[in-house]
């Protein structure tokens, strides 16, 4: 059977869409190594202001060990600048042109300016370069520091179990420096998550020689710079939450387990709270809460408490547990039973702790929208917020100030979630870079200086005022104010 004139037709027709079907776009990867290429080929992706490398100064940005790569389709458009994000890549000399953050910068700036507890004199506000010399590696290279600036040396966790949040206060000090800094300031990164860094710190303070040090964020890394840092007379503005630790020149812009504990107590006392039962885990921060919330309940001598320390193996061992805190709650197995043996009951550890305990109490008997529970500033994660038998539950926060915009301005640089650690970051970093641009001592700078966003008000020999509030998760996770704590210190 031949083949007419029309089916021909239409099998050319079938062959010429199937072979343009075939013609994929090949995919574009953008090496960190070679981003320029990119950037030349697609005239469409340049910024329109002219980049000026010379703005930020670059250090041999090194790449994690672990970093994995994910399989590709083949139309993929991979960027890899996930960690440097604004920094690293396309930055124009005019960055962040968002009309949202132009308006939030110049928000800030008007914020700053009326902040009459601040030196502003001289804090650059009408910087609108990237003009900064910046280190962004993590470790110290000494023929590459420069003696010329002042430089702040800013100790954190780079790597191990806490490097989230050290990245996290990374890109809040980048942006203070990047918007408010002078040319004559720059911040030196060092990773204290090696092992034996601390080997290494006489010889880093005599390379960087810092005006001023931000960090480190744990008590163990603050014990082991304690010493370099008073020989030098060098003022430290910690992340640690360890006041024992604070004196003359050393700041903690923690939360401590103390002033939480503090806080939450002196709110549910003055509730009218009588008889505790207080939970934690069997370790020295368990003890360091139990304890500091035994000597509050203890100023009424009518109060009554329990005290339950768990340790990881009882944890584990569901029956055991089960029978534990049966007792401890005093919980009968009748219909319709009510707990009465606690008004109120501080269940305080880790967020795993709590996740774990907190449905145990609610299958017990304890109904939290009864029984008042009380937590540590743990309690503010999304998990804990939903979780159904914490409704109504108490926590304490830093009650932070002037936050909407420096949100939109931190969203527009890092698309990063914003907490507790970008706000400490960033008031580190515009009170260290204003500190550096004059000539005041540190004790007489700092003398009742309050901070932008987190609004502590720094006093004499390393202590501070911290506003705290204390909230009440409802349904959905939603926060209210306590208001009759509101003025509790």
């Amino acid at each position: 059977m031949g083949f007419s004139n029309s089916n021909i037709i239409i099998l050319l027709c079938i062959f010429l869409i199937v072979n343009g079907c075939n013609q994929t776009t090949s995919k574009i990867i953008v090496e960190k190594q070679n981003p320029n290429k990119l950037i030349k080929d697609k005239q469409k992706m340049t910024p329109k202001n002219k980049y000026f490398a010379e703005k930020v100064v670059k250090k041999k940005i090194g790449t994690s060990k672990n970093t994995t790569t994910n399989q590709l389709s083949n139309n993929d458009v991979v960027f890899e600048f996930r960690n440097e994000r604004l920094l690293q890549g396309q930055v124009s000399k005019k960055p962040l042109q968002n009309k949202k953050t132009t308006k939030a910068l110049s928000a800030v700036f008007k914020m700053l300016n009326q902040n009459i507890s601040l030196d502003t004199t001289n804090l650059n506000l009408n910087n609108t370069e990237v003009s900064n010399p910046i280190d962004y590696d993590k470790y110290i290279y000494n023929s590459e520091i420069n003696g010329n600036y002042k430089n702040i040396l800013a100790l954190l966790p780079f790597t191990g179990s806490y490097s989230n949040f050290a990245l996290k206060i990374r890109e809040s000090l980048d942006m203070s420096i990047l918007r408010f800094g002078s040319k004559d300031i720059q911040i030196v990164y060092f990773d204290t998550g090696k092992d034996k860094y601390e080997l290494n710190l006489k010889n880093i303070l005599k390379t960087v020689k810092p005006k001023l040090i931000i960090g480190p964020f744990t008590r163990e890394s603050l014990l082991k710079i304690k010493p370099f840092a008073k020989a030098e007379s060098i003022p430290v503005f910690t992340f640690s939450n360890d006041i024992a630790l604070i004196e003359k020149n050393i700041w903690s812009l923690g939360f401590s387990p103390e002033e939480q504990i503090d806080s939450i107590f002196s709110c549910s006392l003055r509730n009218g709270s009588k008889r505790f039962g207080l939970i934690a885990p069997e370790n020295l921060y368990g003890n360091i809460i139990l304890d500091r919330s035994v000597s509050l309940i203890k100023t009424n001598k009518d109060n009554y408490f329990e005290k339950l320390r768990l340790s990881n193996k009882q944890i584990n061992n569901k029956p055991e547990l089960f029978s534990i805190l049966k007792n401890f709650l005093n919980y009968k197995e009748e219909v319709n039973s009510t707990h009465t043996k606690f008004d109120t009951i501080f269940l305080g550890g880790s967020k795993e702790f709590v996740l774990e305990i907190a449905p145990l109490l609610a299958f017990y008997d304890v109904d939290s929208r009864k029984v008042q529970i009380l937590g540590t500033e743990e309690f503010n994660t999304s998990e804990i917020k939903n979780e159904p038998s914490l409704e109504k539950a108490w926590f304490p926060m830093i009650a932070t100030q002037n936050t909407e915009d420096l949100k939109l301005i931190w969203n527009e640089a890092w698309k990063d979630e914003y907490d507790y650690f970008t706000n400490a970051g960033f008031d580190a970093g515009i009170i260290g870079i204003n500190y550096l641009n004059q000539n005041k001592t540190i004790d007489v700078f700092l003398k009742d200086v309050k901070s932008l966003i987190n609004g502590f008000t720094f006093k004499a020999n390393g202590l501070l005022t911290k506003p705290v509030s204390v909230m009440q998760i409802e349904k959905l996770g939603m926060l209210k104010n306590i208001k009759l704590c509101n003025d509790i210190d």
